[in-house]
């Protein structure tokens, strides 16, 4: 990790933490497409990552300094079983990952992912996958820049302009 921080596996005691960071992401997310995300109230927040952490299929870690949470992950387990078109895969899906804004650029992303790449690869898991919205192209830039490599994409439309 880094000498100023260090990452933990998230427990029951950090959801508010977690609530109070994932505000920052989500507020990102609701200025660029507010018909679409909400600004849910904290205490709803801080109870679902209470279930969260409480699913065998989700892991979470958070970045603590100084007694202080500073940035989080959360990552879901998935698996698909094989068909006629593809194999049976197992992969983790990082769904949320956010830092605060004043610990952004000092690593606190990187070590989170770090982390989640050494359990994974403990739990057998060859594969990470992650998310972004097309706007957020700051992440785009650090994903890139930690190794990810773009897979696919997704295109969205409103059908009424189909019909134009």
């Amino acid at each position: 990790m880094s000498g100023d921080f260090s990452v933990r596996r998230a427990e029951a005691g950090d959801a508010s933490a977690l609530a109070e960071l994932n505000g920052f992401v989500q507020d990102l997310h609701r200025s660029h497409e507010p018909a679409v995300y909400t600004r849910p109230e904290a205490a709803e927040v801080a109870a679902w990552f209470l279930t969260q952490l409480d699913d065998d299929n989700v892991r979470m870690w958070v970045a603590t300094a100084g007694g202080a949470s500073v940035g989080y992950v959360s990552v879901l387990v998935k698996a698909r079983e094989g068909h006629l078109f593809c194999h049976a895969r197992a992969w983790w899906e990082v769904d949320q990952i956010g830092v605060h804004p004043a610990w952004r650029r000092r690593g606190v992303a990187r070590a989170l992912l770090r982390v989640v790449a050494a359990d994974a690869e403990q739990a057998g898991v060859d594969r990470l996958l992650l998310s972004s919205q097309s706007f957020n192209t700051g992440a785009q830039e650090a994903w890139r820049h930690l190794g990810f490599e773009p897979q696919s994409t997704r295109f969205a439309i409103d059908p009424r302009r189909l019909r134009e």
